[in-house]
């Protein structure tokens, strides 16, 4: 694959950092079918409380819903580690969302786990969202 600028081919780290952004906008844009074609079938989410969810709980967090409005959803500061055919990402998460006219805006460290399949070529297999240090 060609990276979009300069033409050069483009590499697994490459292809895990644009995933990886995909999955944050996901959130955003309530993109299932992306989430769908990016989670693993053996996928599972711990959250901020230490919430164990697979794919089917997460994607509920990624659909709309009533009184709902997301401003934005992004990660930055991502790290991309290749261990083998196995890739571990750490950044940090930023949303922001309005619900039942409520505003809230949140930051979380993440940790997500990646292994080669699917039609996207990677799957996430594991995502672990944690309070950043000061909150």
């Amino acid at each position: 694959m060609l990276g979009p600028r300069t033409g050069a081919a483009q590499t697994a780290a490459d292809s895990i950092r644009a995933l990886d952004a995909a999955w944050a906008r996901s959130y955003a844009t309530h993109d299932t079918t992306l989430a769908l074609d990016l989670f693993a079938d053996d996928f599972v989410a711990t959250s901020t409380n230490g919430t164990l969810k697979d794919w089917r709980g997460e994607l509920a967090d990624i659909r709309p819903q009533p009184g709902l409005v997301m401003d934005y959803f992004r990660t930055h500061d991502v790290v991309v580690r290749m261990h083998g055919r196995t890739v571990v990402v750490t950044g940090l998460a930023e949303w922001k969302f309005t619900f039942n006219g409520r505003v809230s805006e949140v930051r979380r460290r993440y940790t997500s786990v990646f292994v080669p399949g699917g039609p996207l070529g990677w799957r996430m297999a594991a995502l672990h969202i944690g309070r950043t240090p000061e909150g």
